[in-house]
């Protein structure tokens, strides 16, 4: 027997009404879609389902020994969408959370371990680095990303856009007041792309050193030497050895978003999560966005 669970609900819906009208009326559907419906589901079968009476429609021998197999597939998916709808709506199981290295360190370690000491329940499994996971590929369930734009089979929303600009110690500060030659940028970009990147920093004439893509071997660098490292504001304000470069320009980049998988929306663990990454954004705006004085919109 080759049917749908849902051409069996329009055929229960017959059975417990006993009228077209009155089926349709109970599922929310037109006359016509329950007729289309019901022939379907005969033609499937190879057998009449109902006698059309003065008093209704009545059960045929096959549409009675239908509605046994029909109730029992009714309380099995019933059964299942409360066993899992209960996991849904329970504030307890996993959740992998991808973010970047730079707003870990910036406060969403702080958020994330105030987030598992107030839900016990709930067990966080990090990957905090530059790589993108994959939320289709199911390698994540929520994503905060750093990205000019996102495709991904997700929903969520960008938060806010931030900006950029160079860092340094206070030693390497002076160095740089004093005209010091040694003091360089260092380089972040593939070999193959276009240089310099230098040129609306307010220090365009200074040379590149190395090549240090990630943050953290950028602040490490600009810790050890005379160096001037180009970072989101609001990690490097958060670096306590590195101050923002006098004179130097604040970039507009790229935006923050944050991103969950399409199937786990209504999840209670997932919304939960969600709240707390967005409230602490919506708190920290200004901080985030790297313009100092910035009234939070």
């Amino acid at each position: 027997m080759n049917t749908e669970w849902d051409d069996l609900r329009f055929f229960l819906a017959l059975r417990r009404h006993g009228s077209l009208r009155k089926a349709a009326g109970a599922l929310g559907v037109n006359h016509g879609t329950v007729l289309q419906r019901l022939k379907k589901l005969e033609d499937a079968l190879g057998a009449r389902l109902f006698d059309r009476t003065r008093k209704g429609l009545v059960a045929t021998e096959a549409g009675l020994e239908l509605t046994l197999h029909a109730e029992e597939m009714e309380d099995s998916f019933r059964n299942v969408r409360a066993a899992v709808g209960g996991k849904d709506e329970a504030l307890a199981g996993g959740i992998r959370v991808s973010l970047p290295f730079a707003l870990f360190e910036a406060g969403l370690s702080g958020v994330l371990a105030g987030f598992a000491e107030h839900y016990p329940g709930i067990s966080l499994t990090l990957d905090v680095g530059d790589r993108f996971s994959r939320l289709a590929d199911l390698e994540a369930d929520i994503s905060v990303r750093m990205a000019f734009a996102v495709e991904d089979d997700a929903i969520g929303r960008r938060i806010l856009q931030y900006g950029k600009t160079a860092y340094a110690t206070p030693e390497t500060c002076a160095l740089l007041s004093a005209g010091d030659p040694g003091i360089a940028w260092l380089d972040w970009k593939d070999a193959e792309e276009e240089r310099p990147w230098t040129g609306n920093t307010g220090y365009p004439d200074l040379p590149l050193r190395h090549n240090a893509p990630e943050h953290h071997a950028q602040i490490g660098l600009a810790e050890s030497g005379p160096y001037l490292s180009l970072l989101p504001c609001f990690l490097g304000d958060s670096t306590p050895s590195l101050v923002r470069v006098p004179g130097a320009t604040v970039i507009p980049d790229r935006s923050i978003w944050l991103l969950y998988r399409t199937d786990l929306r209504r999840t209670a663990r997932i919304r939960v999560l969600r709240e707390a990454l967005l409230g602490h954004f919506r708190d920290r705006r200004s901080f985030y966005s790297g313009m100092l004085g910035e009234q939070d919109q």
